[in-house]
C-alpha cells in the first residue's frame, strides 16, 4: 500500500484530476458492501429507488480525511437529506440522498474504532452513517480499483442515472444534487455516451458504443447505424433486456479500408420500435479515425521494464488487431530492471502495445526511477517512458521479413539525415528524419525533464527548465510552437504520434509523445 504518498503530498489534496480517479460523467460500477452493523447495501438498489448517492473513501491515517470527517459535512448531509426511517435520519428528511463511508486503504476494523498508531482517531463514534471496512474480513477491496483511488480523500456522488462526478471536500454537498439530471419520465427513452472506443488503426477498426435505457419500460431493441464520411457503413438491430438505467456497450461491425482523418459517426433510433422520446439526450458518438504512424519495424520487438518500489502494480501487453494478447508481463515480484522479453510478431499486422500500473501513478519517479520501453531487432524505439499515471503505450506495425521500409537515419546534427539505401533507416520519411535530427545532440539523461501525461488528450505537463518547444507531426511537419510553459494545449490537435523538441540550455532533446481524446 502507498499509504506514504498522502503525507508526503498533503498539499495537492484538493487537485481532483492529479491522479486516475474515475473521469466525471463514468458509469459508477455497483456494489454491494456490507457495513459494521453488519447491514448489505447494494448501490444500483440506492440509485433505482431515486436516491442521489455520495460516497467517502477515505484512509484511516490520512489527516485531510480526518479534517473532512471531523467537519461532519456528510454527516449532516446524511441526517437532513438521508433515506427516511433509517438509523440517525431526521424526520424531517428530505429523502433523496445516501452517504457511505469506504475505509479504502484495506485497514480494520479496530483502526477505524480509533485502536492503534495508524489512525486519526474514533472515525465510528458520531457517525449516523454506514461506515464499511475493506480489510477482507467481510469486505474485500475491489471497491477501491473499481473506483480507480488515486488520493484520499475522493467523494463522489452518483447521480440515479448512474454516472460519477467527483465534487471534492465541499462544505455543503447537497448543493451538487440539483445537477443531477431528471429521472427517467417516458417508456421508450435510449440515452448514449460520447464515443470512448479505439479511433487508432492500421486499417480495421471495431467501434463502440455505450447504450442506456433511459425509459421506464425495459429496452429490448435499438437501431444502431454507422456512417463514415456520412455514407452508411453498418446498421445494427441491437436486441437485449435493459431495466431503466441499464447500459451495455455494444461493439459494431468492423470498418475496414479506412484512412486516417475519416469521420465516423454512431447513430441510434427507434428504441424498442418507437420514436425516441428525447433524441437530446443520445447525441452521435462523433470521432476521426487516427492510422498508426509508428510503422514497419522489424517482427523481433523486445520489452525492457525496470520497477519502481511497487513492482506488483506493474503489467504490460501486446494485442494484435484481432485483440488476442500475443505477449504480456509482470506483475513482477522484485523491484529494478527485469529480465527482457523478446516476442516474435507476424509481418505486416497492427499491434498495440501497453503497460499499466494498478495504483495510477506510473513507475516513475517519486517512488524509483522506474522506466520502459519497447524496440524492435533493427534498435528503432516503438516505445518508450514510465510518467504516466493507470497506463501508457504506442500501436505500431510490423514489416516485412526484411526489416523496416523505412529508410533515412540521423547521422548527427551537423551531418543531418542520410539514407543507408539498405532499406533500414529508422524513419520513414526524410523531412520526419530531420525533424528528430536536431534533438540528438545533448543525451536526455542530462537534461531533469519530464513530459506527461501519455497519451495526453488536452494539457502537456512539461515539468523542468526549458527555454522553447516545437511539435511536428510523424511527417516532420512544424504543428505548434511554444515559448517556455508548465502547461501546453494540444487540445486543438488531432489525435496521433508528435514529436516534441525542447529547446534547453543544454541543448535539445526530442520525446515522442501520443495525442488521444
Amino acid at each position: 500500500m502507498k499509504k506514504i504518498i498522502l503525507l508526503a503530498m498533503i498539499s495537492v489534496f484538493s487537485f481532483s484530476n492529479s491522479f486516475a480517479q474515475l473521469p466525471d460523467g463514468s458509469v459508477a460500477p455497483d456494489f454491494t458492501l456490507t457495513d459494521l452493523n453488519g447491514t448489505s447495501h447494494n448501490l444500483y438498489s440506492y440509485l433505482d429507488q431515486g436516491y442521489t448517492v455520495f460516497i467517502d473513501f477515505s484512509a484511516v491515517w490520512c489527516p485531510p480525511c480526518w479534517s473532512y470527517h471531523q467537519s461532519h459535512a456528510l454527516e449532516d448531509l446524511y441526517v437532513d437529506h438521508g433515506p427516511a426511517g433509517h438509523p440517525g435520519v431526521s424526520g424531517s428528511t428530505s429523502d433523496d440522498v445516501m452517504v457511505f463511508y469506504i475505509e479504502a486503504d484495506a485497514n480494520d476494523v479496530a483502526s477505524l474504532n480509533g485502536s492503534g498508531a495508524n489512525t486519526q482517531g474514533d472515525w465510528v463514534t458520531g457517525t449516523s452513517y454506514p461506515i464499511i471496512c475493506t480489510d477482507g474480513t467481510v469486505n474485500g477491496n475491489a471497491v477501491s480499483g473499481d473506483y480507480a483511488i488515486g488520493y484520499f480523500p475522493t467523494i463522489y456522488m452518483i447521480c440515479p442515472d448512474r454516472l460519477t462526478t467527483e465534487v471534492g471536500q465541499a462544505s455543503n454537498p447537497y448543493g451538487s444534487v440539483a445537477s443531477c439530471p431528471p429521472p427517467a419520465s417516458s417508456d421508450n427513452d435510449a440515452r448514449t455516451f460520447p464515443y470512448s472506443g479505439s479511433t487508432l488503426t492500421c486499417g480495421d477498426l471495431t467501434p463502440e458504443i455505450t447504450i442506456q435505457n433511459y425509459g421506464l419500460v425495459d429496452l429490448t431493441s435499438l437501431n444502431i447505424e454507422v456512417t463514415v464520411n456520412g455514407n452508411t457503413a453498418s446498421t445494427t438491430p441491437w436486441t437485449g433486456n435493459l431495466s431503466t438505467y441499464a447500459t451495455q456497450n455494444v461493439s459494431l461491425p468492423v470498418l475496414t479500408g479506412l484512412s486516417s482523418g475519416d469521420a465516423v459517426n454512431i447513430i441510434t433510433s427507434l428504441p424498442n420500435g418507437q420514436p425516441d422520446a428525447d433524441p437530446s439526450n443520445n447525441p452521435n458518438a462523433y470521432f476521426n479515425v487516427t492510422m498508426v504512424q509508428t510503422t514497419n519495424v522489424y517482427t523481433d520487438v523486445t520489452v525492457n521494464v525496470t520497477t519502481d518500489q511497487y513492482p506488483s502494480e506493474t503489467t504490460w501487453d501486446i494485442i494484435n488487431s484481432a485483440g488476442q494478447t500475443v505477449a504480456s508481463g509482470g506483475p513482477y515480484s522484485s523491484q529494478g530492471a527485469q529480465t527482457p522479453v523478446t516476442t516474435s510478431l507476424n509481418q505486416n499486422e497492427c499491434y498495440f502495445f501497453t503497460i499499466y500500473d494498478s495504483y495510477g501513478d506510473g513507475i516513475c519517479c517519486q517512488y524509483g526511477q522506474g522506466s520502459f520501453s519497447v524496440t524492435d531487432a533493427g534498435g528503432t524505439v516503438i516505445s518508450t517512458g514510465g510518467q504516466f499515471t493507470t497506463e501508457d503505450g504506442e500501436a505500431f506495425e510490423t514489416g516485412s521479413q526484411g526489416g523496416p521500409v523505412a529508410s533515412w537515419d540521423c547521422v548527427s546534427p551537423t551531418a543531418g539525415c542520410q539514407d543507408p539505401g539498405t532499406g533500414n533507416g529508422q524513419y520513414s520519411s526524410l523531412a520526419a528524419c530531420q525533424a528528430a535530427c536536431t534533438a540528438t545532440s545533448i543525451e536526455e539523461d542530462n537534461v531533469d525533464l519530464s513530459i506527461y501525461p501519455s497519451p495526453v488528450k488536452d494539457m502537456l505537463t512539461i515539468d523542468g527548465i526549458y527555454n522553447s518547444l516545437e511539435i511536428y507531426d510523424i511527417y516532420g511537419k512544424l504543428i505548434l510552437t511554444s515559448d517556455a510553459q508548465p502547461t501546453i494545449n494540444v487540445e486543438a490537435l488531432s489525435d496521433g504520434i508528435y514529436l516534441l523538441n525542447i529547446n534547453t540550455q543544454k541543448g535539445v532533446i526530442v520525446k515522442r509523445i501520443t495525442i488521444a481524446k
